[in-house]
């Protein structure tokens, strides 16, 4: 018994160490969650299997680095791989899969005229911030009624409070604006929507639900690539 137990325990000390998913059981965050049906609801409304699996991904890790408010049941994905001339933001149940809304959303002018194609955390470049994002407190400003983002990633958009990135709306991201100009208008990093959809978002995304920008650099971030979903 003895012999037995000394090898256990240097079975114990040569173990390879873990990534975050893996240490606590890769489905475990999403274990509520028929990812399944909500990648079927959600593609079939145009989000794109791999910029939703990025954000599971990123929701994952909020929840098992206990991240997330009281609303854990919304996720928000902003696709910038599409132009501001589509709808890119989706506002999903995950508890119920189904897509609450999906929306116009506007990038930072520093990002580009139509797409967004550069990214940073840096203040002063206008340009938008990917990654996690966590709702924080509501605030009436400039445009009324608005909500402040928490960025979760360092060196990505953990600047979000101090460049004043925000959810708020815009009459340039309005349908009618998208329409004469083939394009939304630009922010200053902001994610503006339409003022008659402003309410209704808020509502749902209050609470410290997950918020996620994705594009492309988003594949090699270590929060989504060491997510429990295998991005395509």
């Amino acid at each position: 018994m003895r012999l037995l137990l000394i090898a256990i325990t240097a079975m114990c000390f040569v173990m390879p160490v873990a990534s975050w998913a893996s240490q606590s059981g890769a489905s475990k965050p999403l274990h509520n969650i028929d990812v399944s049906k909500l990648e079927k609801m959600a593609s079939a409304d145009g989000l794109k299997p791999q910029a939703l699996d990025a954000a599971l991904n990123a929701y994952a890790w909020a929840n098992e680095h206990n991240k997330l408010g009281s609303n854990k049941e919304t996720l928000t994905v902003v696709d910038f791989t599409l132009p501001s001339y589509e709808k890119r933001l989706w506002v999903l149940n995950l508890k119920d899969p189904k897509v609450l809304m999906k929306l116009y959303t506007t990038q930072g002018k520093g990002s580009g005229l139509v797409s967004a194609t550069r990214f940073s955390n840096t203040v002063n470049t206008d340009e938008s911030s990917l990654g996690l994002y966590v709702t924080s407190n509501e605030y009436y400003g400039h445009h009324g009624r608005s909500m402040r983002l928490d960025g979760l990633e360092k060196g990505i958009n953990t600047n979000a409070r101090r460049r004043n990135v925000v959810v708020h709306s815009a009459w340039y991201a309005t349908p009618q604006f998208i329409k004469q100009y083939h394009r939304a208008g630009r922010s200053l990093g902001c994610f503006a929507i339409a003022p008659a959809d402003k309410d209704t978002l808020l509502n749902h995304i209050k609470g410290g639900s997950v918020f996620f920008a994705y594009a492309k650099p988003e594949n090699h971030d270590p929060v989504v690539a060491q997510g429990p979903i295998t991005l395509a």
